[in-house]
């Protein structure tokens, strides 16, 4: 098993001018990308209300999962889950478009709009055109420098008393806390994470090969594959490393494989998006970022992690200042914030442009509900290339900080031909993927949460909450009292043990207030019957507040009685049940895969 001691780079993006690829460039006669913005989708205007049941409303949601739909539920009203945003781009406009010899790269429905290559003297025509309500350039983007050399920390071996052997991976853990949920059965089971990287080479590498990757898109040239690949339609085609940034920061969040590398929310569900092309010489547009945003926030999931930037680049045509970062500007962190807005967790590595006056803050994580992360190493310390802010508005930047000095991640195949290779890595490109995984264990501890109420849980539990600042931002995050902040929790993935002819179903039940031990019941339902219940006991092992495992035993096989079950407790102040919603979800044993499942 080889271990690649490589320091690569954290791909990190800025924004260039089409004019950057060569000074000698004509604008007057060279194709440029454009937004090219419409007034309206024909008879649906902006601002118009969707009403449930009309005809538009079939429409707009056709493309919606049940988990969108459920996740916006948390911060709308249920008269405004679809709205105007969620209606298709007219095919018309589009085609009147196509018929001037202009063909859409990408198309968004959240901005009504699409991006194409023209020359500047195809603008004024297209200004005419009736429907079209402006024009904007598509920043581009190239690859940053990587962090220079730093000070490699030679770790000591991981203790064993955690439930999880770690290797090497188990300090970036446990800066952060993560272990001590980790031990109490929070895993990030029944979260939905989606990410936008270079590529993952995720069905060869041994640490994500058994992650349950639910679907994979390439934006670049519209496959589903989001591995290296060569294919007649890819001109240049992928770079040999197209996917190894993607595989590391995958790695980083949910990456299994015990005694080499463990992410802190292993057990959620993926959405893979590549966004960014590796090859030489050719940029991605901010529009691929968009589009994979629309489709994972669509397909239902909870966080989005992205360790994508762009930044202030002092060139003519299409470049962003520092007065542009105010979470307002950029297309890529309208897209953050939009989805911010429909219950989506969007969080972004803050950058590599080091400490600089004016601020090298970057975007998306401009953002104000974009959670920014910028990088420690092992000692806490902040990473010289770990970009400051304040956004140019004012605010405060980064949110919080987590690891992003000599990360233990998975490396690809595609450059190592090894399906078993890792690297120490450094950038905020890393420190971003350990806190989405942090975010991804907050809501399977309360399901329940905003992307608002995830934010103040990371920054009021971190470790400068009573000073925060313009580098570390609200400090440290720590995992458990992150759980905790908004009360108490369940495990929300029981364990199964079989005990002669009986089994033992037994959870976690963790508060920073007082348990009730008698609330702890099993409730379960066989071949389609009433659900019974059964009290819980704990096992011995709980503090001064109760808190502890609880366990029962039952006197038939879950698996083979077609059971479903779900768990309920109280403290003095709330009360839960596992898996949230219950009894209308529940848990159950897949029989084909025999593994605990959630309806």
């Amino acid at each position: 098993m080889s271990n690649f001691n490589v320091l690569f780079f954290a791909v990190i993006f800025t924004v260039l001018s089409a004019i950057s690829f060569s000074q000698k460039l004509n604008p007057e006669t060279t194709d440029y990308r454009y937004w090219i913005y419409f007034k309206d989708k024909g008879d649906y205007k902006p601002g118009m209300q969707i009403e449930p049941g009309s005809e538009a409303y079939k429409l707009a949601s056709a493309e919606l999962t049940e988990k969108s739909l459920w996740r916006r539920s948390k911060v709308l009203s249920p008269e405004n889950l679809v709205g105007y945003n969620d209606l298709p781009v007219l095919k018309e406009y589009i085609g009147k478009l196509k018929d001037m010899g202009l063909n859409p790269n990408a198309v968004s429905k959240w901005l009504n709009a699409v991006s194409i290559f023209a020359k500047k003297d195809k603008l004024d025509e297209i200004k005419k055109l009736p429907f079209v309500e402006k024009i904007e350039g598509v920043g581009y983007l190239d690859f940053v420098k990587m962090p220079g050399s730093v000070n490699k920390v030679i770790y000591n071996p991981a203790p064993t008393k955690t439930k999880y052997d770690y290797g090497v991976s188990y300090w970036q853990n446990e800066q952060i806390k993560v272990p001590m949920l980790h031990d109490i059965g929070v895993t990030g089971f029944g979260v939905t994470v989606g990410m936008c990287d270079d590529g993952f080479n995720w069905r060869q590498h041994e640490a994500l090969n058994t992650r349950n990757v639910k679907d994979e898109f390439d934006w670049i040239f519209k496959d589903d594959s989001v591995q290296y690949q060569q294919q007649p339609n890819q001109i240049p085609g992928d770079s040999y490393d197209q996917d190894g940034h993607g595989t590391s920061t995958m790695s980083t969040l949910g990456g299994y494989m015990p005694g080499q590398l463990i992410g802190p929310a292993f057990d959620v569900e993926f959405y893979l998006s590549k966004t960014e092309a590796g090859a030489s010489e050719t940029p991605v547009e901010e529009d691929y970022w968009l589009e994979a945003l629309e489709w994972m926030e669509a397909q239902g999931v909870e966080v989005v992690s992205s360790s994508l930037i762009y930044k202030p680049f002092d060139l003519p045509n299409n470049q962003y200042y520092y007065k542009d970062m105010n979470g307002k500007t950029t297309i890529i962190v309208r897209a953050a914030e939009l989805a911010a807005a429909l219950g989506v967790v969007v969080v972004n590595s803050m950058g590599n442009e080091e400490q600089t006056n004016p601020p090298s803050i970057v975007s998306p994580p401009d953002g104000e509900h974009v959670i920014a992360v910028g990088a420690v190493d092992s000692a806490g310390r902040i990473a010289y290339f770990s970009s400051n802010g304040p956004t140019s508005d004012g605010r405060m930047k980064p949110d919080v900080v987590a690891m992003g000095v000599d990360v233990y991640a998975a490396a690809s195949y595609s450059f190592t031909y090894d399906t078993a290779g890792y690297s120490f890595v450094s950038g905020t490109s890393f420190s971003a993927p350990l806190t989405a995984g942090v975010c991804a264990l907050i809501l399977s501890a309360h399901p329940e949460l905003t992307p608002a109420q995830v934010m103040e849980a990371l920054k009021m539990t971190a470790d400068k909450k009573d000073s925060p600042n313009n580098v570390f931002g609200w400090g440290l995050v720590n995992a458990y009292n992150a759980a905790l902040y908004f009360g108490m929790f369940m495990s929300n993935k029981p364990e199964i043990e079989q005990v002669g002819d009986n089994q033992k179903i037994s959870i976690n039940v963790v508060s920073s207030k007082t348990i009730v031990p008698e609330s702890v019941k099993m409730f379960y339902s066989m071949n389609g019957g009433e659900f019974q219940e059964r009290l819980m006991v704990p096992e011995g092992n709980t503090d001064n507040t109760n808190s502890g495992k609880y366990s029962v035993m039952v006197p038939f096989d879950i698996a083979a009685d077609n059971v479903k079950f779900y768990f309920s407790a109280s403290d003095n102040e709330l009360s839960k049940t596992s898996p949230y919603r219950a009894p209308e979800k529940f848990f159950y044993i897949n029989s084909d895969t025999k593994k605990i499942e959630i309806y």
